[in-house]
């Protein structure tokens, strides 16, 4: 599991407030910053058993177990350390999984916890072990005929991100809805591609594609492109970036939701992977014309593979 977690539920949890959250926390992957581990050096000598103060010299003694997290990527996202170390811990977690643990729970944290679309819980929270998150994969979803799955099970990773990138070849209306579903919360300012064939297997184009999106998201940069198969191999991926934090990979189209009301799910397995500093990059060799590629592109982006 990954997740940030603030010194007071640390204490809590090795306290016997919450065996669950102690065995949660033992294999766990703990976001950092630099005003965080002030605080628990500051904190966790409370810790009358010195169990918690164990686990965590533990934890520092081992790199693979923490996720530095610096000030640029907190600014980067909008989180300032000045306004307090609440905000170091959303940070952490927004960068890091989308989980933070809290001891308390008060307005600007619910506030903030909710704009960058984390799950918040509290050391007393219960912990279901069946379906916590792992290292590479955060989150998990399986889409069939008899599920009726909605986008926003997937919408929360999508707040306040500043670059999606979004490869998918046959991109249908019901594709699109799902986009304009899930950027709602995207950073006002954020950068969109789409890379599609569009209307060679859809009645959408990329100008129509770029309009609807644009009444979103009015300030965003949004860019349409065909993917260019002279050079590009991948004819079946469908995935999504989200900067360097996360990329979701479809298996089939994006379109598997279907529409409201009845959300009748099609078979499809969605999986939402941890990628973090230092993950692979993803090239698609894309184009600006169906027909000819007069005009060709490359477009990066952070990737598992």
């Amino acid at each position: 599991m990954r997740m940030a977690i603030d010194a007071e539920s640390i204490v809590a949890a090795f306290s016997g407030c919450n065996s669950d959250l102690e065995d949660a926390l033992r294999p766990s992957i703990i976001a950092i910053t630099a005003g965080i581990i002030d605080d628990y050096d500051s904190k966790i000598s409370r810790d009358g058993t010195g169990m918690a103060r164990d686990w965590l010299k533990r934890v520092y003694d081992s790199p693979s177990r923490w996720r530095m997290v610096n000030h640029q990527e907190l600014e980067y996202y909008g989180i300032n350390p000045e306004n307090g170390l609440h905000e170091e811990y959303v940070g952490a977690a927004y960068v890091h999984g989308h989980t933070l643990f809290k001891f308390e729970e008060f307005e600007e944290l619910l506030r903030l916890a909710k704009k960058y679309g984390l799950k918040l819980c509290t050391p007393s929270s219960e912990i279901d072990f069946s379906s916590l998150s792992g290292h590479s994969i955060i989150e998990s979803y399986l889409l069939n005929s008899t599920t009726n799955y909605k986008h926003n099970i997937v919408r929360k990773y999508f707040n306040q991100e500043k670059q999606i990138i979004v490869y998918d070849r046959f991109f249908k209306d019901s594709s699109l809805t799902f986009l304009e579903n899930v950027i709602c919360d995207a950073h006002d300012d954020v950068s969109i591609t789409i890379i599609s064939e569009f209307e060679k297997h859809s009645l959408l184009t990329k100008l129509e594609t770029a309009d609807r999106l644009k009444r979103i998201k009015p300030k965003a940069s949004i860019n349409c492109y065909y993917p260019d198969f002279k050079e590009l191999s991948d004819k079946h991926d469908r995935h999504i970036h989200l900067g360097n934090r996360l990329q979701l990979t479809f298996s089939s189209g994006l379109d598997c939701f279907g529409m409201s009301p009845n959300w009748n799910n099609s078979e499809c397995d969605i999986q939402v992977y941890y990628l973090g500093p230092g993950c692979s990059t993803r090239v698609y060799a894309v184009s600006d014309n169906l027909v000819s590629s007069k005009k060709r592109y490359q477009i990066q982006a952070f990737s598992k593979i």
